[in-house]
C-alpha cells in the first residue's frame, strides 16, 4: 500500500484528518461548519455523512469508481477488454462554484487476480448505472 494511503487510513482512523471541526479544535479555525450543509464538518461528516453530498451523488461517484477499477482488473485478469469511462461529474456549490471536477484519476493498485476463474466458470456482469 503507499505511504499517502497508509498515512491517510491511519489519520482517518483517529480522526486526525484536516477537517473543519478540527480545524477549530487546533485553533487554526473559528467555523467547523460543512460548507455544503452548514452541519458540523467531522471526518465522519466529510467521509460519508453529508446530506448534500449524498444528494449531489458524491458517495455513488466514489463507490462506483471503486466498482470501475475492480471490474477492469478482474477484466484483464481474464484476458478481455473494458471500456473505461469518459464521463465526468462536476460537482458545484449551492451558489454554483465549481469545486471538484470528478472523472479518471489514476489508482494504482497491486492487481493481483485468480488466474483460474475463466477455467471454472466464472463470468463478470458489470452494471453502474
Amino acid at each position: 500500500m503507499a505511504p499517502l494511503r497508509i498515512s491517510f487510513l491511519i489519520r482517518s482512523v483517529y480522526d486526525l484528518l484536516t477537517s473543519n471541526a478540527n480545524l477549530v479544535r487546533w485553533g487554526k479555525k473559528d467555523d467547523s461548519t460543512c460548507p455544503l450543509c452548514q452541519g458540523r464538518q467531522t471526518t465522519e461528516h466529510v467521509l460519508s455523512s453529508c446530506k448534500v453530498a449524498l444528494s449531489q451523488g458524491r458517495y455513488t461517484w466514489r463507490h462506483n469508481r471503486v466498482l470501475q477499477e475492480l471490474a477492469s482488473v478482474i477484466s484483464t485478469a481474464k484476458g478481455e477488454t473494458h471500456p473505461s469511462s469518459t464521463s465526468s461529474t462536476v460537482f458545484t456549490t449551492e451558489g454554483g462554484v465549481k469545486k471538484w471536477h470528478g472523472g479518471s484519476f489514476p489508482i494504482n493498485t497491486h492487481r493481483k487476480v485468480c488466474s483460474t476463474a475463466a477455467t471454472i466458470g466464472w463470468f463478470q456482469q458489470t452494471s453502474l448505472i
